[in-house]
């Protein structure tokens, strides 16, 4: 699921930024969402490495021609460089972060459950790079589809021999979080 907010907050901060037209505020905004969020999240975007942006775009307009086309890649630049720039979305970005290193610290984490194991123990963390992409899945067992902080869940509880965390337990989404994080 895609989700919008991060291009309104964008909207709106560069809207409060001095100099900045809501007309202009607006068509960055779209810019970024007819361009960047058709194939990346909003929080890909949110924590892009801002010393790498230029490689990114020269790299995305040389990958898709024609898709740019019609896009100036320097103007697309200077609105991630802003973007990414704004306090509020550093903010965002250093959220993540740190839900990505508590995150990691907890795959390691032994003591989620009681069987002396940890997520690592069976799982390589460069074989985790898709999971992103797998969930929410069907589950046949249950008959629906399940979300990977279900999946997480399940998992305390039958492999780590763990107590069923409680719904939005900060373990299981930072948990969730980091393996979203990798590629």
């Amino acid at each position: 699921m895609r989700r919008a907010w991060p291009l309104l907050l964008f909207a709106s901060t560069l809207a409060a930024v001095p100099g900045a037209r809501a007309d202009e505020a607006t068509e960055e905004a779209d810019l970024l969402k007819a361009k960047c969020t058709l194939c990346h999240t909003s929080m890909q975007i949110y924590v892009a490495d801002r010393a790498k942006l230029k490689e990114v775009v020269d790299r995305m307009t040389a990958k898709n021609p024609e898709w740019f086309k019609d896009t100036d890649s320097r103007h697309l630049l200077a609105v991630l460089t802003r973007m990414l720039g704004d306090p509020k979305v550093a903010a965002q970005r250093k959220a993540w972060e740190d839900a990505v290193a508590r995150g990691k610290a907890l795959f390691a984490d032994r003591s989620l459950g009681t069987t002396g194991k940890a997520c690592v123990d069976c799982h390589a963390e460069g074989s985790l790079g898709r999971v992103k992409e797998l969930y929410p899945r069907y589950d046949e067992k249950s008959n629906r589809y399940e979300s990977l902080e279900e999946r997480l869940s399940t998992m305390i509880v039958s492999k780590l021999g763990g107590a069923a965390p409680t719904v939005g337990d900060q373990r299981v989404s930072d948990l969730g979080i980091y393996l979203k994080s990798l590629r």
